[in-house]
């Protein structure tokens, strides 16, 4: 199959379902990034949010910088900085700095970010993120070329974001809730877009919410209502709908959780490899296997790595 493996989220969140001591999260982080590194898995993505009770980490170049001097050869990714919201000449001098001290492991993924509540803290129009999107790529594109050009990644799914990416030749890591069509589809705006500004389209990657056990019914059973909940909170209290937040449209926030949970690659290393082999052959060539979530203690998440690792790793790499 030939596809790159890496595991996410890290957040650093301290929620109700699963309370953290933050110093201890941050602390913690360097040799849980030397397991990941241990296990063969190819990359650790972090990401970012501001000003939400459960502490969402606001500057993951720092733990990521932390992580790199544990580790020698895992790649270390930020999906995603959210460009807008900061000074693109003062993430690019940081992003460098990081990069030079991982010796050239950190993969740069930067998006638009969409909570108003973070654009009004800092006194930013949320309506202006795409104009202050392509002045920061713009900054970000005077990186010298012998850093590699593929290691910025975009996110979105929208076309104009799609075309964003190409046209600055920066890799792209889409959303989860793509089936193998929007997949292809994508693929293709983003290539149409890189060639028409004669650029080379970067990698393709895809964060897939992912879960696995010997016994794939169990594995449904117990992640499936558990990541409903998850994203229930999440999207209902990020997200807003119709100019109320997403509690306040039921229907919508529905519609949303239930697209994230049949999207969600849950089963059997089988099943999940399998998943996978769709994805691939649909253009992907980089998965981030998410399996990070508040609702997954520690333990149960040293075992997941262990077992993905293991099963679907290994038949997904050869």
């Amino acid at each position: 199959m030939g596809v790159e493996m890496g595991v996410g989220l890290w957040t650093f969140q301290s929620t109700v379902t699963r309370p953290h001591q933050l110093p201890r999260l941050y602390r913690d982080f360097p040799a849980g990034a030397r397991k990941v590194e241990q296990l063969g898995y190819a990359h650790l993505w972090l990401a970012e949010h501001r000003l939400w009770y459960d502490a969402f980490c606001p500057a993951p170049l720092l733990p990521v910088a932390a992580a790199a001097a544990a580790t020698t050869t895992l790649r270390l990714g930020t999906a995603m900085v959210l460009l807008p919201q900061h000074d693109p000449e003062r993430l690019r001098s940081l992003a460098a700095a990081v990069d030079d001290a991982a010796r050239g492991r950190l993969e740069l993924g930067v998006g638009l970010g969409h909570r108003d509540a973070e654009f009004d803290a800092l006194g930013l129009p949320r309506t202006g993120r795409g104009r202050r999107m392509d002045e920061g790529l713009r900054v970000l594109d005077r990186e010298p070329r012998d850093r590699r050009s593929d290691a910025m990644w975009g996110g979105g799914m929208a076309r104009a974001a799609l075309e964003r990416i190409g046209r600055h030749g920066m890799s792209a890591l889409l959303p989860q809730t793509l089936d193998t069509e929007g997949i292809r589809r994508a693929v293709a705006t983003i290539t149409g877009a890189a060639r028409d500004a004669g650029r080379e389209p970067g990698r393709i990657g895809m964060i897939k919410d992912t879960w696995v056990d010997v016994d794939g019914e169990a594995a449904r059973s117990w992640f499936l209502p558990r990541l409903r909940r998850h994203y229930t909170e999440e999207a209902g209290a990020w997200w807003v709908l119709d100019g109320g937040h997403g509690f306040t449209s039921p229907g919508r926030l529905q519609g949303q959780v239930d697209r994230t949970a049949t999207s969600a690659v849950v089963g059997s290393p089988d099943e999940v490899t399998a998943r996978f082999g769709e994805i691939a052959d649909a253009g992907v060539d980089t998965i981030v296997a998410r399996v990070n979530f508040d609702f997954v203690s520690g333990r149960e998440l040293g075992e997941q790595l262990e077992l993905l690792a293991g099963t679907v790793l290994k038949a997904v790499a050869a």
